[in-house]
């Protein structure tokens, strides 16, 4: 399970990549506007951990 731990506390899970990608992109888009154009796919993918099932 890939997953991605928001500093606001907003969980982000998938069983792939790119399901976590978007997951992050939109929570971006909606609770952190300010952010939008700096946290790329690129960057997101840097912050994606391995989670336990």
């Amino acid at each position: 399970m890939n997953q991605v731990t928001c500093e606001c506390g907003y969980e982000a899970k998938g069983a792939s990549e790119g399901q976590v990608v978007d997951q992050v992109l939109a929570h971006v888009r909606s609770d952190h506007p300010d952010l939008v154009g700096q946290v790329t796919p690129e960057v997101v993918r840097g912050w994606i951990e391995l989670a336990p099932e």
